[in-house]
């Protein structure tokens, strides 16, 4: 439901140019020139980056730079990442051999895969693939099925995502309601709705970190080679979705640590009887241990490197080649994130946005009332090892997530919520677990199963009604062009925005009649730029009461945007 939210199409042209004829896709070309990846260049780091540091410049100030404009509205939905994928995939030559993404925050196995499902879809007639861009720009809803596409292939991931959560529970609790439950509650998490609708890696990326722990707390049950060797391969293919997913390369030596433990207090204990140098024998046995297991980890993250190169090869080739590539594309992803210890608050605002507020608060008063019992207690059944084990490898690749999460939260959109995805499993997980586990009588048991599940899915519908209602013709996008149509007749002609002009970031204007100013990039977000007539800007929550903007409104979503429309009098205008 809602996949087809926010899509290019010509509807915008009619708030963009006004009364006048739509430029055809020949002129736009011609002005906008060449837009291919230059050879230093990611695919992904603008061809016409604007110096914003000290001065405000005027976004439509010539033909030229309206026609980039229109350009992005043809061809870019309203989540601002999303055309990445597609701007990688169009740089690439395959007949020349030629299959550097240019882009590595997203990767190869997510762009990859986008591309043969598209080559697929294209074989049986539901998109149409041609090297014209001018067809893309006389054709925008052709170009939106790529969009629909790639969305389907993340909400793919989700699935799996629901399977491995299923049988990480169940692994832990032994219960088949507590992971019924727990897999309901991540399908209808807020942020994994969203992330579902998007055509992001990030879901993907966090399915395969579960996927991960779950063939690591198999090998420590078991033990085996292919069991060790699977768990380094997901790990590796973790981080070829989405090199975010880095701290599942703990889980390997998590791992190990776990089954040699387990074999010591098989094996290497001393025995009534025994002789007095068993002692000595089993302080050797134990150093040998330890060598042992450093020369697996080693040779197990060499796996996960391979598998990562395997489905990344250009950056191993361009670490060589052209690292000018590697330095554009994460120095334009750096410049994002700034480490500060102060975005604690922050953090778990969008970690209960993300989750919902109850499972959140649950799942954090369960990790904790479950870790201090697993200090009090001795594993003694093989039982009680799978169990503690599996939650132990869970807690070691998603903490780090979340700290991460935290350190570079400040300053950042609500939409940045999807970076904590796999810590939110964390604690969903954590809260069905300590439910299973202190709540004893079946019947209250049940309700509050009910309740976390309900209570998460008030919250994650909310934003499937989101995405529905930007399916329409009538979106909030629209309802503020019409509002800012009128307000060019009535309020002046200078408008402001915080970003260039695309359909994420203004809601399409008349680009021949508004003079659309970008203030410098240190002005504070929070104030309007003097001189202006007009500041809009997408506002992370409604301009309504606190207990509407927590429960009854979508702002880690770009579906279904509220845009802060602030007169040069002070007054803001909620379309």
């Amino acid at each position: 439901m809602g996949i087809c939210w926010g899509l290019p199409s010509n509807r915008a042209d009619g708030f963009l140019v006004g009364n006048r004829q739509p430029w055809p896709a020949s002129a736009i070309l011609v002005l906008v020139g060449d837009v291919s990846a230059h050879s230093d260049r990611a695919a992904d780091v603008s061809s016409n980056p604007l110096d914003r540091r000290n001065h405000a410049i005027i976004a439509n100030a010539t033909d030229q730079d309206r026609a980039r404009i229109i350009h992005r509205y043809r061809l870019m939905s309203y989540q601002p990442d999303e055309f990445a994928t597609f701007a990688s995939l169009a740089q690439m030559k395959p007949g020349r051999g030629d299959l550097d993404p240019r882009m590595y925050k997203y990767g190869g196995l997510w762009v990859y895969p986008v591309g043969g499902l598209l080559k697929l879809a294209s074989g049986v007639g539901l998109v149409r693939l041609t090297p014209d861009p001018a067809y893309y720009l006389d054709h925008p809803d052709a170009f939106g099925r790529f969009y629909v596409i790639a969305r389907l292939y993340s909400a793919m991931w989700g699935l799996l995502g629901v399977v491995a959560v299923f049988l990480l529970v169940h692994r832990i609790c032994g219960s088949t309601a507590a992971a019924f439950c727990a897999a309901l509650c991540f399908m209808l998490m807020p942020v994994v709705v969203t992330a579902a609708h998007e055509a992001k890696p990030h879901l993907a990326g966090t399915t395969l970190m579960l996927w991960a722990v779950w063939a690591g707390a198999k090998y420590v049950e078991k033990g085996g080679r292919r069991l060790a060797v699977a768990t380094a391969m997901l790990a590796g293919a973790a981080i070829g979705m989405v090199p975010s997913a880095a701290p599942v390369l703990l889980l390997l030596p998590g791992m190990l640590v776990f089954r040699s433990f387990l074999d010591a207090e098989g094996k290497a204990q001393r025995r009534p009887g025994s002789p007095p140098h068993a002692e000595r024998s089993g302080a050797a046995l134990r150093s040998t241990r330890g060598v042992k297991n450093l020369k697996s980890i080693m040779a197990l993250l060499l796996i996960a490197a391979l598998v990562y190169c395997a489905t990344n090869p250009y950056v191993a080739i361009n670490l060589i080649r052209d690292r000018a590539v590697l330095r554009s594309d994460f120095g334009n992803s750096s410049d994002f994130y700034r480490a500060s210890a102060a975005g604690l608050p922050r953090a778990l605002l969008l970690t209960g946005l993300g989750m919902s507020f109850v499972l959140a608060g649950v799942g954090v008063f369960g990790a904790v009332a479950l870790a201090i019992r697993a200090g009090k207690e001795r594993l003694s059944t093989a039982d009680e090892v799978r169990r503690r084990t599996t939650g132990l490898l869970l807690a070691a690749v998603t903490l780090p997530v979340g700290l991460i999460f935290i350190l570079f939260t400040t300053g950042q959109p609500a939409d940045y919520a999807r970076f904590a995805l796999p810590f939110d499993v964390f604690l969903a997980i954590e809260a069905i677990v300590a439910v299973e586990t202190f709540v004893r009588h079946p019947r209250w048991r049940a309700i509050c199963f009910t309740a976390l599940v309900l209570t998460t899915a008030f919250m994650g519908l909310q934003y499937v009604a989101g995405f529905e209602r930007d399916s329409g013709s009538k979106t909030s996008r629209t309802i503020a062009a019409e509002k800012l149509a009128g307000m060019l007749r009535d309020e002046g002609s200078t408008l402001a925005s915080r970003e260039e002009p695309a359909p994420w970031s203004l809601p399409p204007v008349d680009l021949f009649r508004w003079q659309i100013v970008l203030p410098p990039r240190s002005w504070p977000q929070d104030q309007p730029f003097p001189g202006v007539a007009v500041n809009v800007a997408p506002a992370d929550f409604p301009p309504v009461s606190l207990l509407k903007r927590l429960f009854f409104s979508t702002p880690i979503s770009w579906a279904d945007k509220p845009f802060r429309i602030q007169l040069a009098s002070g007054k803001v205008v909620v379309p």
